[in-house]
């Protein structure tokens, strides 16, 4: 891995300048092969995450008008990326953000792999025709003279395409509770700073991993969004920070599982002064069309962040039901009540956050899509409602014992019902 200081930015025209308050756009282009028979399934989680969750978020949170191009399955291919970038029409004040998940491998041109839109398996000379390295993107992108630019690649460095294992641990990276999104911080990432970031997700000759969750690097980074952009941290964070706290992340899975895989960097990041501003606007997100596409299958769209919550509380919850009683009535009063204060607006929205934006599911999809998820609604229901009735209690400790007697097994078994069904 380099952290690399650049002197200066050759790529911008003349010196840095304070972001205007006008309606700067993030431009965020987002490949991903999900059509792939080993990889397209932790493909498509980060894929949705990035599309339905963290582009949106990004775009709201930091008062930047959002410009998507999100390309999978059949999309994901050389010649759709050269007619984006060629008539990409960037601003002074906006940013881009281009991020890759798929196959990958080292052609020696550089350190930085490159990146394999369409079939992994093809021969030498399609290979070399699908491929566009993440050095040549990254300087592309620069040549368009955004006032931020990141460009991440999440793929194999090798020197051939072999397939890394897709390791079945869970728990290699441990998915945060969600926690309420600061718009500060975001704004403060996205508006206040100007420079350049090039990512990969692994050195050359290394494997780029992925578990049931996502690609390491995507989940890492999703991990450090929850961590660093949430409400519960005190201080504005650093893009410095910000990504030492992914390749962090991903390393430690990466050793947790007997693995090497080290993200690499070049990162020329600055704040600049008089950043933010502006009314966010409604994030517009333009269905992708693939109607000859297989229909994804339901569990690529799970929200993981929303599972590790109700896996952060089943314990808890089963504590108190086996723990209380009319001794430690006001005791357990007290606790259940500042539990629900705290997880309230989770609960209130689960039916929402257990499964991201299906922005890019072709119509002919939808209705099955949502035959198949009906299942959720009258359990989210149930849950909050068994809530309810135990938390009005709260001030009657005595009554409230009973009344958790009652409801807190059904509810305990609502929540496992919903992590049973998409826990996979």
């Amino acid at each position: 891995m380099r952290i690399v200081a650049l002197l200066c930015l050759l790529c911008f025209a003349g010196p840095l300048t304070s972001p205007s308050l006008g309606q700067a756009k993030l431009h965020f282009i987002v490949f991903a092969d999900t059509d792939d028979p080993t990889l397209g399934d932790a493909n498509r989680k980060t894929y949705n995450y990035l599309t339905g969750n963290y582009g949106p978020n990004v775009a709201r949170y930091a008062g930047l008008s959002l410009e998507m191009a999100a390309y999978s399955g059949a999309k994901c291919l050389a010649t759709e990326l050269d007619q984006k970038l060629d008539a990409l029409k960037v601003d002074s004040d906006d940013v881009v953000l281009f991020y890759f998940i798929g196959h990958g491998w080292n052609n020696r041109q550089n350190e930085y792999p490159s990146l394999i839109f369409g079939k992994a398996n093809a021969d030498r000379a399609t290979l070399e025709t699908s491929s566009r390295n993440l050095q040549t993107i990254y300087e592309r992108i620069l040549a368009k003279k955004p006032r931020l630019a990141l460009v991440i690649g999440e793929a194999c460095n090798k020197e051939r395409s072999d397939e890394p294992p897709v390791t079945s641990k869970r728990e290699a990276i441990p998915m945060d509770a969600p926690e309420s999104a600061d718009a500060a911080k975001y704004n403060a990432l996205f508006r206040n700073y100007a420079g350049s970031l090039i990512l990969s997700s692994c050195k050359r000759n290394q494997y780029s991993f992925s578990d049931p969750k996502g690609g390491w690097l995507g989940v890492s980074w999703q991990v450090a969004t929850n961590r660093l952009l949430s409400s519960k941290t005190k201080e504005k964070p650093t893009w410095d920070q910000f990504v030492k706290t992914v390749v962090k992340l991903t390393e430690s899975a990466a050793a947790k599982n007997n693995q090497n895989q080290n993200p690499q960097l070049q990162m020329a990041i600055r704040p600049v002064q008089g950043g933010g501003g502006g009314v966010p606007p409604k994030p517009p997100v333009s269905p992708i069309l693939t109607d000859q596409a297989p229909c994804p299958p339901l569990d690529s769209y799970v929200n993981e962040t929303a599972l590790a919550g109700i896996r952060e509380d089943l314990p808890l919850l089963k504590r108190m039901d086996e723990e209380i009683s009319t001794d430690n009535a006001e005791q357990f009063a007290e606790k259940f009540d500042t539990f629900y204060r705290n997880q309230k607006n989770f609960y209130d929205s689960l039916n929402q956050m257990l499964f991201y934006e299906q922005a890019d599911m072709p119509e002919r999809c939808r209705a099955g899509f949502q035959q198949d998820t009906r299942w959720v609604k009258p359990k989210t229901t149930e849950i909050i409602r068994r809530y309810q009735i135990v938390v009005k209690m709260s001030k009657e400790p005595q009554q409230l014992v009973a009344q958790a007697r009652s409801e807190l097994p059904s509810l305990i078994r609502r929540l496992e019902e919903i992590l049973e069904k998409l826990d996979k």
